[in-house]
């Protein structure tokens, strides 16, 4: 047999409902008192004072002299009035908290007509709510921060994806463009071909690197191998891999010594970040310049210092330096190869281990970038 469920009622109602069970309960108790209290003092106050000719035996020490017929008769009169009281004011009770449940209520309304009208299109709604600082200000507020990270989201996709393409498209252009120039010679010779093998080779490649690395953006933390990883092995073998790019930049490499590091983290994803850092402090550098590694062991985990005496990065790019495709000098990193994600995947990839990269730089004297990182394992948010 199945058991009766009571439909569901709104909000509003169920308020309404529950205000009217409390006023019911309150006056009823509050009844019961005021009753219990005249039974008790009706025989000796009321009756023998206001009465002529009436008779009250004292009390035998036991309880109140026993009730007469008119005693009788006002305690019935006060539980009539009584029981009438409670309905009425429940009822005023019901009606009123009906009202005050609509006004209050009315907000969240706006807030739904405007949740159910939001689209892409539509982002820049904001309820804007005045008042009183309450409850449910604080949800219209926490509504429009809500629309305020989604504005900004869908903005920033947008840019993305609108970057993304540019860089897709212009290596795509390139190997077009050479394909049709070579078809259209019908003199085209071997060395032709072979030259415009070669110019496919560096386009195929920058779209290797380009879609490695949009992947590495996408990953999500809990796409992490955490293993225990030792950081100043991990931080040679990155200074290793780049010794040649240094020798033909004439920029000296220098790991400090320091007592090794274990942390829990993916040491091929460590490993791209620190190859990014200490790649641009090269590639960025000046001839005879020099890029120093190091880092200590904290309470919290490590610190790991990238110093470079490079170029330098103004400070009104500084704070842009990790958003995604954005270049301090576009003419020159798109003729170093570069795409603009080189310090977002840095970035990403700290964050994903739950850390943090802060950056200071003097123009004309050399950049160090700090990276701390959690002797835990990071947090997946």
């Amino acid at each position: 047999m199945k058991a009766w469920v009571l439909p569901q009622l709104t909000l509003r109602v169920r308020l309404v409902l529950y205000t009217m069970a409390l006023s019911l309960t309150l006056n009823l108790i509050l009844v019961l008192f005021i009753n219990a209290l005249a039974t008790a003092l009706f025989p000796q106050t009321e009756i023998a004072f206001t009465t002529p000719g009436l008779s009250i035996p004292p009390p035998d020490g036991s309880g109140p002299a026993p009730l007469t017929g008119i005693a009788h008769q006002l305690l019935d009169q006060l539980r009539l009035i009584s029981a009438l009281g409670v309905g009425v004011i429940t009822v005023l009770t019901g009606a009123g908290a009906y009202w005050l449940a609509g006004r209050t209520l009315r907000t969240l309304r706006t807030v739904s007509r405007a949740a159910q009208q939001i689209s892409a299109h539509t982002l820049d709604t904001r309820l804007a709510l005045s008042g009183p600082h309450d409850e449910v200000k604080e949800i219209a507020d926490a509504f429009d921060g809500l629309l305020d990270r989604l504005e900004r989201a869908f903005a920033q996709q947008g840019e993305f994806v609108a970057d993304a393409a540019h860089e897709l498209r212009t290596p795509l252009t390139t190997l077009r463009a050479n394909l049709e120039v070579v078809h259209a010679d019908p003199a085209a010779t071997l060395a032709d071909y072979r030259a415009m093998a070669l110019v496919w080779e560096r386009a195929l490649t920058r779209l290797d690197q380009l879609v490695e690395s949009l992947l590495i953006l996408a990953t999500a933390p809990h796409g992490l191998a955490q293993e225990p990883t030792s950081l100043q092995p991990l931080l040679r073998d990155v200074l290793d891999s780049l010794a040649a790019l240094a020798a033909q930049h004439q920029v000296t490499l220098t790991l400090v010594p320091s007592p090794d590091v274990v942390l829990g983290a993916d040491g091929t994803l460590l490993a791209r970040a620190f190859s990014n850092l200490i790649e641009n402090g090269i590639r960025y550098n000046r001839p005879g310049g020099t890029v120093t590694v190091a880092s200590r062991r904290t309470t919290a985990g490590a610190v790991i210092l990238v110093q470079d005496t490079g170029i330098g990065i103004a400070p009104q790019d500084q704070a842009h330096i990790f958003d995604r495709f954005y270049r301090v000098d576009r003419s020159r990193a798109r003729y170093r190869g570069g795409a603009g994600l080189g310090l977002a995947i840095v970035e990403h990839i700290i964050k994903q281990h739950g850390g943090t990269i802060q950056v200071a730089s003097v123009l004309g004297s050399g950049t160090t970038f700090t990276i701390r990182l959690p002797q835990s394992e990071p947090a997946l948010t």
